[in-house]
């Protein structure tokens, strides 16, 4: 087969096709150099532009930080009502005199009473100092004892009429295991060594110590008659079947209480939320957990125990700010939700709070200036009257079957 010619260079002589080829070959040769240089900047633009977001977000997030705030009346009219929304845009309640519930679910079961009869036998043992009783693991009893260290007394070591329970391990060594076998009036002498480290007192680590003890007695269980009724609960009743049927009562409100409560929370939604609002519930929910994990490091300290959170969101459970924005956020939609829908069930129900429904609500619950100051009335509206009183509401109204 012929080779097949160029029709470019064909007619042309040798030379002049050579000079033509070289020509075409450098203009080739400048346009793919102009194609890449084209390819090398759109890359670099590219990296710019990724790197250019990625701060640019990077700084939108720290600029959207939240940031604790104590205002916790902001946003709020005078009324509880949230300010400038009209939340019927945003939650989705239910028919208020349409709530229904079973009454089985309600009621406190005889189980549940016998229940608690032992819980209140436990609570009013009665102290028996028979000396033929013996201690064995598992009693409570009672005790004096003076501790010493080197024959000197030492402090938090000594207490009067202190209860014990045997084996419980409240005790250091084998304090406890020492008393079994002894009888009430016993005086007998304990030999412990505090452990090494004792975080309690780090000055006692590892020391000797010799206690003075004096058993006093055995709490034992009474008999749950009219005359223990009488004696440990006449708050609620005088006889066993008044205290029974007072259990009944008291726990079927409660239950129904409960149940309102859990009824309203499982017949809620929203599709979005307001968002400055939500911003603002952020900005609370950091300030009670800041609080929270103040009065928690605290109390650990208290009890000389070690508070293993660096930080609140530590202890919130945040690897990182990110997550514990996400954390806050889920938190103040979960409150922005509730609190919208309290809001709507009761312009539903038509509830108002009056200045004497706020003043009874200061006095039942001690609510002082400082308190008052603190959250402002419209807090305390929102957060409390109007949701108790929406839950009456439905309890009066309420189907049971």
């Amino acid at each position: 087969m012929a080779e097949k010619k160029n029709s470019k260079y064909e007619g042309m002589s040798a030379s002049k096709a050579k000079r033509e080829r070289i020509k075409d070959e450098r203009a080739k040769a400048k346009r793919d150099e102009i194609k890449g240089i084209a390819i090398a900047v759109a890359v670099v633009v590219a990296i710019v532009a990724f790197f250019g977001a990625f701060y640019a977000r990077q700084w939108y997030k720290e600029q959207n930080r939240t940031v604790a705030s104590t205002d916790y009346s902001a946003m709020l009219n005078e009324d509880g009502t949230i300010e400038g929304i009209n939340v019927t845009d945003y939650v989705k309640t239910f028919d208020i005199d349409g709530v229904t519930l079973k009454k089985a679910d309600l009621e406190f079961t005889d189980e549940e009473v016998e229940e608690d009869i032992q819980a209140q036998l436990e609570n009013f043992k009665e102290l028996n100092t028979d000396k033929t009783l013996e201690v064995k693991s598992g009693d409570d009893v009672s005790i004096d004892y003076v501790g010493t260290m080197d024959g000197v007394e030492f402090d938090g070591g000594s207490a009067e009429d202190y209860k014990l329970t045997i084996g419980s391990g409240s005790f250091i060594d084998d304090f406890e295991d020492q008393l079994i076998g002894t009888h009430p009036g016993d005086q007998v002498t304990v030999d412990v060594t505090f452990p090494d480290p004792y975080e309690n007192n780090p000055d006692y680590a590892g020391k000797d110590a010799s206690f003075a003890v004096t058993v006093k007695g055995i709490y034992e269980l009474g008999e749950f008659n009219d005359a223990f009724v009488q004696k440990n609960l006449s708050d609620h009743a005088q006889t066993v079947d008044e205290y029974k049927q007072y259990l009944k009562d008291t726990n079927y409100e409660s239950n129904l209480t409960n149940a309102i409560s859990e009824y309203i929370t499982n017949n809620i939604s929203a599709d979005k939320y307001p968002k400055d609002y939500v911003k603002h519930l952020k900005s609370l929910q950091m300030t009670i957990d800041e609080e929270e994990y103040n009065y928690m490091a605290q109390m650990y300290a208290a009890y000389g125990m070690s508070f293993d959170y660096s930080s609140v969101m530590q202890y919130k459970g945040a690897a990182n700010a990110d997550e514990y924005e996400t954390i806050l956020q889920e938190a103040a939609e979960k409150a922005c939700l509730n609190n919208m829908a309290y809001q709507d069930l009761a312009a539903k129900a038509g509830i108002t709070v009056s200045d004497e429904d706020f003043e009874t609500f200061k006095t039942e619950n001690e609510i002082t200036d400082e308190m008052l100051e603190q959250y402002g009335k419209a807090y305390l509206i929102q957060h409390y009257i109007i949701p108790e009183k929406v839950q009456e509401y439905v309890k009066e109204h309420v189907t049971i079957e």
